[in-house]
């Protein structure tokens, strides 16, 4: 694998180190390779109650996608969001080249970091006009949306309380039951 510069990585390189890894989630974001392990069962659980709660309130003109799909952000970040909404005539390709209309990340404790700083900077940057953060632990869901060139909340709700949103489109759901 080469290097562009010392410690600089390009997507070439994140796709001649995946060869090599298989049991992982390997992400590049701003030139660094990112590599966690795979996600655990409330991790899972959340992100398939969270991808039907969206896919039935998606309009017909947008899909729901699920990880693993590479978000190509650049020549130095290619990043794995856990759901991804697009618009619905994508359906080739092997990776997503334009910024989804929503991303949503699920916290573990190995990506708390890179999910709550990193990710949603090179998503701003991207274009990507929401931003969901879920933490399974509260459990908690905080809605983003790109103003000015970085995220502001839009709507935030906490165990029992209903999140209500209506962009990118109209849901609304309890933070508690994505974990049930």
């Amino acid at each position: 694998m080469s290097m562009t510069e010392v410690g600089v990585y390009t997507v070439e390189d994140l796709y001649a180190y995946r060869e090599q890894r298989d049991d992982m989630t390997i992400q590049l974001i701003e030139g660094e390779l990112v590599v966690s392990p795979s996600p655990a069962v409330i991790h899972q659980v959340v992100s398939g109650e969270l991808f039907a709660i969206l896919r039935a309130a998606c309009p017909p003109e947008l899909r729901v996608l699920a990880a693993p799909l590479d978000v190509r952000a650049g020549e130095r970040s290619m990043l794995q969001p856990d759901l991804i909404v697009v618009p619905r005539e994508l359906r080739s390709g092997g990776q997503v080249e334009t910024p989804p209309l929503l991303a949503v990340e699920i916290l573990t404790p190995s990506s708390r970091r890179t999910d709550l700083v990193a990710k949603p900077q090179v998503m701003a940057r991207f274009g990507c006009p929401h931003y969901w953060v879920v933490d399974p632990e509260a459990p908690a869901v905080q809605a983003l949306r790109l103003v000015g060139g970085g995220y502001v909340p839009a709507a935030v709700a906490e165990g029992d309380d209903e999140l209500v949103v209506t962009e990118p489109f109209a849901v609304r759901f309890r933070p508690v039951d994505l974990t049930r």
